[in-house]
């Protein structure tokens, strides 16, 4: 039986996640030509939760936080282990902000449109002014108080361990009042985004009955200035995700 639901429930699944953000954007869109204060930074983190709300039945998502998420305000600079594209939904759902997300998430259809329309900050790791500019638009939010999500492994890997941390993103806090806000995410074996396309990726999630998730909020900390300062970071995260990768195996 399960042979003949999954494919049913993966198509489903998908075209239902591709209509319900279609559909939440472009009437956020719609409404804010109304109600203008719809734009603002609060108005788009009101339709975010809502898009998120709707979304995390649709993969099957179940969630089991420790800690606090979203202590207030700092802002914070958010630094997470990256394993699926669903780090970015986890990480949004659980303390709100702008996320720095690699250009070619621009092209999806529907996602592009959707992070376009969220102020995601698009960068080409290859490309020195799009590294600039992103830096510049982190900086922006930061000193306007809004929280931003990055994934400073700078890919998405398979396993628990915590890559080494590009500190590109670290710069953008100079000069700002942020703190880092760490997370650790674990998932079940095969739920990571790794050597397949994200189209492939969605099918296959949709198609899962369930998607648990682990996550451990910790403590607010300084910005990383020095190589020491990141590794200890990664050391932190690390910690982090052991535990909530505890929380998994018991």
């Amino acid at each position: 039986m399960e042979r003949v639901l999954r494919p049913l429930r993966s198509t489903t699944r998908a075209l239902g996640f591709l209509g319900w953000t279609s559909g939440v954007v472009n009437s956020h869109r719609v409404l804010s030509r109304v109600e203008p204060e719809l734009r603002s930074f609060a108005g788009k983190r009101a339709f975010v939760a809502r898009w998120s709300d709707g979304v995390f039945p649709l993969f099957g998502l179940e969630l089991s936080v420790e800690g606090v998420a979203g202590q207030g305000y700092d802002p914070y600079l958010v630094v997470s282990n990256h394993r699926s594209p669903l780090d970015i939904l986890l990480s949004i759902h659980l303390v709100g902000g702008v996320v720095l997300s690699h250009h070619g998430v621009k092209r999806y259809p529907v996602i592009g449109d959707a992070a376009t329309y969220t102020d995601t900050i698009f960068v080409d790791r290859a490309d020195t002014r799009s590294g600039v500019g992103a830096i510049r638009q982190m900086r922006s939010h930061l000193r306007d108080g809004h929280n931003v999500i990055v994934f400073p492994e700078g890919s998405t890997f398979d396993g628990d361990e915590v890559r080494p941390f590009k500190r590109g993103a670290f710069t953008a806090a100079k000069g700002t009042a942020a703190r880092v806000l760490p997370l650790g995410i674990a998932y079940e074996p095969g739920a990571e985004f790794v050597n397949e396309t994200f189209a492939n990726h969605l099918l296959r999630m949709c198609a899962r009955p369930r998607t648990p998730v682990w996550v451990t909020v910790g403590e607010p900390e300084p910005v990383p200035r020095t190589d020491a300062d990141a590794e200890r970071l990664r050391g932190i995260v690390q910690r982090l995700v052991d535990r909530s990768a505890a929380r998994r195996d018991a």
